[in-house]
């Protein structure tokens, strides 16, 4: 039998999270060095950080209610 921790799937997350937040840098570098400073672009901007800040509190949230330290057995 395998078990596998939770807490792999925790790990999996933070690494995809941290890639998101690279690409997400990238972005806005780009935005703000090559776009047009216009107050859409700036609305857009505004609108991916509150949803990207939503998104995170909400896994945040969803993340204390589990127990990291159970296994699945396989």
């Amino acid at each position: 039998m395998i078990e596998i921790s939770i807490s792999t799937y925790f790990i999996i997350y933070g690494l995809a999270l941290a890639l998101f937040v690279i690409f997400a840098l990238i972005n806005l570098y780009h935005l703000f060095r090559f776009g047009f400073l216009s107050f859409t672009s700036f609305l857009m901007t505004f609108i991916f950080l509150g949803v990207s800040v939503l998104l995170l509190f909400i896994t945040y949230k969803l993340g204390l209610e589990i127990d990291w330290t159970q296994t699945f057995i396989f």
